[in-house]
């Protein structure tokens, strides 16, 4: 297995040694975008030591912007194939002799992932209409709580566990009050969702420290690492990491669950909370079904090259699981499963017992109507 991932190792960050040699020597002095102009030549070579042939393209291309915009300046490439027109990113590099180089740092993708964007606003927008709107708006300030709230305080030192809990209850609170409003519906999912984020939490508390998960298994992580001088707790990041990722799943089926209730007591108020319960539990099993499937295989689809590495190796299965690499990833799975299951239960029942107290009428607008009439 050692020798596999050597000899990967070796494939992916051969190809960059001879840039990597370049800005090792040199001083990074801009990032400047610039166009190819030219495939001067292509030649194909072998990686010393491995049987993979790499394709080492050198390109003739304009600088648009910095000191050097306007100058016309040839580079090799090696990460990806260019062609004539492309938008690129190069690293201007300056030697201590004066000497100046270009290397090739990036496709620039900017101008696509714009356009992207804005199919996916206008598509959310049309369909959606105001509610869209609202989902972008919650999107926005959840996006902010994690760069400006949760990453400071990781970065400060603060307690990763008690502090992703904390974000993760304003994320909750923005996203389920700001797309769906102050009622009652957004209120039960609120209460089901973080009740079912605490129970969670504590069960991958739980099974993290028990199977002595550090939180390495990455090479971010180890980057990191020496970034902040060793001042993090990575098996609590870990934990934060696991969660901030099943909100947006349990944000899901709450709310479905809590709309369903107010559904059917709307549609017959003689309903009793245990009638509502059960009626909508049913609901809540079949979502619950496919959104397990679901966040499995978002992850398998995250974690595919290195599914590949492993069946490409053909290791012992039992000693590829018992891999922390591996573990950590199975137990983000298996916990945020745990928590879409339990959501459906917790916020099902909280529903269920405050719309089973009064008769409830669905308006226009989404609006629910509470009457006085209670039922015991």
């Amino acid at each position: 297995m050692l020798k596999y991932i050597a000899t990967l190792c070796i494939t992916a960050f051969l190809p960059l040694t001879a840039s990597a040699q370049i800005e090792a020597r040199q001083e990074l002095q801009e990032t400047v975008s610039a166009t190819v102009l030219e495939i001067v030549s292509v030649e194909q070579k072998e990686i010393l030591g491995t049987d993979t042939i790499v394709t080492i393209q050198e390109v003739r291309a304009e600088v648009h912007e910095g000191l050097r915009a306007g100058t016309v300046v040839t580079f090799e490439n090696e990460l990806t194939t260019l062609t004539e027109g492309d938008k690129v990113l190069l690293n201007r590099l300056a030697a201590i002799n004066g000497e100046e180089y270009f290397v090739f740092k990036d496709v620039h993708r900017l101008p696509l992932l714009a356009l992207l964007a804005v199919l996916f606003v206008a598509l959310l927008i049309v369909f959606a209409g105001t509610q869209g709107v609202r989902a972008l708006l919650s999107l926005g300030a959840s996006i902010a709580a994690i760069l400006f709230g949760l990453i400071p305080a990781l970065l400060a030192g603060y307690d990763p566990v008690l502090t992703s809990l904390a974000i993760a209850s304003v994320i909750l609170a923005v996203v389920l009050f700001g797309t769906h409003g102050f009622n009652a519906r957004a209120t039960t999912a609120f209460l089901g969702t973080t009740a079912a984020v605490a129970i969670t939490s504590g069960i991958a508390l739980l099974f993290v420290s028990a199977m002595r998960l550090t939180g390495f298994s990455s090479d971010a992580s180890i980057y990191l690492n020496f970034a902040t001088f060793g001042s993090l707790d990575f098996a609590g990041l870990l934990l934060g990491s696991i969660i901030i990722g099943i909100l947006g799943v349990l944000d899901d089926v709450s709310i479905t669950q809590a709309s369903v209730v107010q559904e059917l007591k709307a549609a017959n108020n003689t309903l009793s909370h245990l009638e509502l319960y059960k009626r909508a539990i049913r609901v809540g099993r079949d979502h619950v079904g496919s959104l397990v499937n679901t966040l499995a295989l978002a992850y398998v689809g995250v974690s595919l090259p290195l599914v590949l590495l492993y069946a490409n190796a053909g290791s012992d299965l039992m000693l590829t699981l018992n891999q922390e690499i591996v573990a950590a990833e199975l137990t983000r799975i298996m916990v945020g499963s745990i928590g879409l299951i339990l959501a459906v239960p917790l916020t099902t029942l909280i529903a269920a017992w405050w719309f089973g107290r009064k008769d409830v009428i669905v308006l226009d607008g989404d609006i629910p109507h509470h009457c006085g009439h209670h039922h015991h």
